[in-house]
């Protein structure tokens, strides 16, 4: 009985060095720790397109990972992301094979947090004049039988993933539906007015009403499947 609860106080303990949290609760905790060691382990190319404020980047597929994350305080809480989690989990262990505790790991990494249009440096933001407002739009869906309208940002990582698709199908569908594309950094009335949070998000209009709402990178066949006449 004494070594059951033994073993079960060292599992969470264990457990406790090594968190994954959303992007939000990563932030709020990020916030309540001034003395937290936030780490980027993507590449160099990686973080040099856009990162987190005051990250350090050390990257995890690099041979002197461990060398280098011996530099940091022991004594201090350090928080681990990389592009979609894969390489912050591992990273996450080595820290805590190395006796750092907590370890923060954040989930959905940094296409996540860009994603929710959470504060990046590094990226250029758009300063042009919006293009579009409610009654431009509203006039262009009530005139065509099938619209799709892209948000995005040039600096979110997922819309960029998505943006070839999107440019393939605008081409491709000329004629019989409509592409629109909506800079987030540009259109914040337009991100207001039909509630967008997250990038990318996918607008279909169908005979002037809005018939579907999809959220994240979507790939061609799914596209495709939102665009396709209804049965």
């Amino acid at each position: 009985m004494k070594f059951f609860l033994w073993l079960t106080t060292l599992l969470a303990a264990q457990m406790s060095l090594a968190q994954t949290m959303s992007p939000d609760s990563f932030a709020r905790q990020l916030a309540q720790s001034p003395q937290g060691q936030l780490i980027d382990v993507r590449t160099p190319k990686e973080f040099a397109e856009g990162h987190l404020a005051n990250a350090v980047n050390l990257d995890y597929n690099q041979a002197d990972f461990v060398q280098a994350a011996k530099k940091l305080d022991p004594s201090k809480p350090v928080f681990v992301y990389c592009l979609s989690g894969g390489r912050s989990r591992a990273a996450a262990e080595k820290l805590r094979e190395l006796g750092y505790g907590p370890v923060y790991e954040m989930g959905g990494g940094y296409l996540k947090w860009s994603a929710r249009m959470m504060p990046v440096v590094g990226v250029q933001r758009s300063s042009a004049p919006a293009q579009w407002n409610a009654q431009r739009l509203d006039s262009l869906v009530k005139a065509q039988s099938v619209v799709l309208v892209d948000v995005y940002a040039p600096w979110c990582a997922p819309c960029k993933k998505m943006a070839p698709i999107i440019d393939k199908l605008a081409t491709e569908w000329a004629g019989k539906a409509v592409i629109v594309k909506l800079n987030a950094d540009q259109e914040k009335k337009m991100l207001e007015q039909y509630r967008v949070e997250e990038l990318p998000t996918v607008l279909v209009f169908r005979n002037g009403a809005l018939v579907n709402r999809k959220v994240g990178f979507q790939d061609e066949a799914a596209l495709r499947s939102l665009v396709a006449p209804a049965e």
